[in-house]
């Protein structure tokens, strides 16, 4: 039936009036169509757990499948740090989607707080024809300069009346995402309705929670790069670019979510040293206007052999003064610095109780980076150790679960000798081991830094 024909028997069958003068076009009413495919990526503990490597080869799938990409962000902003390697070509991405090199479009979504002048800078290191494709959602918040001296101005505060500073990178993202429980933030949209740098200044001016020698920051010049930042980046309404993929048809949405459930600020490490936008999966969808309905392909939680943090807060299972030489031997093999700040990373065993509660808060499919470095651990070491539970230092009493606070427990380790076996056989007995404290089976592992060093289970096992 053609759209006049369908229009006319709606309308008879209903039998109203147009009483605005405008008739109305039916097949301009979308429905709701979910994504036939598409999949979540996020980190299970601290983060730097390898999201970017598995966003990067779930993108290059989905293409050899004939299929587009759209690759979105929620959450977050330049704080996230991914690294991608392709062809021995390093790409470190922190407002941009991992998926970038193979996407079709990259979306920054409505949940993000986005520097747009650090964002052209970004888009510069990609090739040109990857520089068209990124869209920003005229509802994510802007962050600039004013944001990260807030940042800094307010983890000084918290050192100077003696509270444990948290750590943050300093990207802003604390104060953005205040600036957005105040609802004194401003989107993309509401830039673009001044019209010139002076008025973006004057509204940013009007925020009444900046101190003095923040608000100094904003400067005329600043204002007028900012303004001209923002008026070269592609903002677009979110919503209708997702629904037309939807309803395209030949689309997969692959949605990366940064940082970490150890970092979500309802989940996380105690609540107070954690980011400031949410880290599951779930958090992730809402913040870029996605449904979990979405994602049919799943969503993977990415996770290290070991583990790592940086920030501050309690890392239980942190290698003990006398294991110092592990730490070493593992960051003089891979490296362990944030992409984003370039810091140390803490490193230590890996954490059952901690993921565990990452699964029973997504239940989704897990892969396990860095399983070379497990394999190459008893050149320093006789024993590899994974902790299964904690044990309250007062009490005595043993948890598995992961407790709120966590200064009050100290972790209990299983061992195991891995002396004289092959890499080979190292790892098939380490899935072994940590899926028993994990209470769940792995999908992958990888094995090195390249969208190529990805193995499914069944070639180890």
């Amino acid at each position: 039936m053609g759209a006049a024909k369908e229009s006319s028997r709606k309308k008879s069958i209903i039998d109203w009036s147009d009483e605005s003068g405008v008739e109305i076009e039916f097949d301009r009413i979308r429905r709701f169509k979910p994504f036939e495919h598409g999949s979540v990526v996020f980190g299970g503990l601290f983060g730097d757990e390898g999201k970017g490597k598995k966003v990067d080869e779930l993108a290059e799938s989905y293409k050899s499948k004939g299929l587009k990409v759209l690759s979105i962000r929620g959450q977050g902003s330049g704080n996230a740090g991914h690294t991608v390697v392709v062809d021995g070509v390093k790409y470190d991405f922190h407002y941009l989607t991992s998926a970038g090199l193979s996407a079709d479009i990259m979306l920054l979504g409505p949940g993000m707080l986005v520097d747009p002048i650090r964002v052209l800078k970004e888009a510069e290191k990609l090739p040109e024809e990857k520089r068209k494709i990124i869209m920003v959602a005229e509802r994510a918040t802007i962050v600039t300069d004013v944001d990260r001296a807030m940042d800094s101005w307010c983890e000084n505060q918290r050192f100077a009346s003696g509270q444990k500073v948290i750590g943050t990178t300093k990207s802003g993202v604390g104060p953005g995402a205040g600036n957005r429980g105040y609802r004194v933030h401003i989107t993309f949209a509401d830039a673009l309705q001044c019209k010139n740098a002076q008025e973006l200044r004057t509204l940013a001016l009007k925020n009444p929670i900046l101190p003095d020698e923040v608000r100094e920051i904003l400067t005329r010049e600043y204002s007028i790069e900012l303004w001209e930042a923002i008026n070269k980046l592609n903002i677009v309404d979110s919503n209708v670019v997702i629904a037309n993929c939807r309803n395209e048809g030949n689309w997969a949405i692959l949605l990366e979510v940064s940082q970490a459930i150890g970092l979500d600020p309802l989940f996380g490490n105690g609540g107070h040293f954690t980011t400031s936008t949410p880290c599951t999966d779930i958090g992730g969808a809402a913040g870029a206007g996605l449904t979990m309905k979405d994602f049919p392909d799943g969503c993977t939680m990415m996770l290290k052999a070991y583990a790592s943090k940086v920030g501050g807060g309690p890392f239980i299972t942190k290698f003990s003064d006398d294991e110092k030489h592990i730490d070493k031997f593992i960051d003089d093999m891979v490296g362990e610095h944030g992409v984003t700040t370039g810091r140390k990373r803490e490193l230590g065993w890996f954490d059952g109780p901690a993921v565990r509660y990452a699964i029973e808060l997504t239940g989704a499919k897990i892969c396990v980076n860095c399983m070379d470095v497990i394999a190459e651990l008893p050149k320093i070491t006789d024993h590899i150790k994974v902790c299964f539970a904690y044990q309250n230092k007062w009490t005595g009493e043993v948890t598995y679960d992961w407790p709120y606070n966590l200064y009050d427990y100290r972790p209990l380790y299983a061992s195991m000798s891995f002396v004289g076996l092959s890499k080979e056989e190292i790892i098939k007995r380490y899935i072994v081991m940590i899926e028993a404290v994990m209470g769940q089976t792995i999908s992958g592992f990888g094995v090195g830094p390249s969208r190529k060093d990805y193995r499914k289970r069944i070639e180890a096992i």
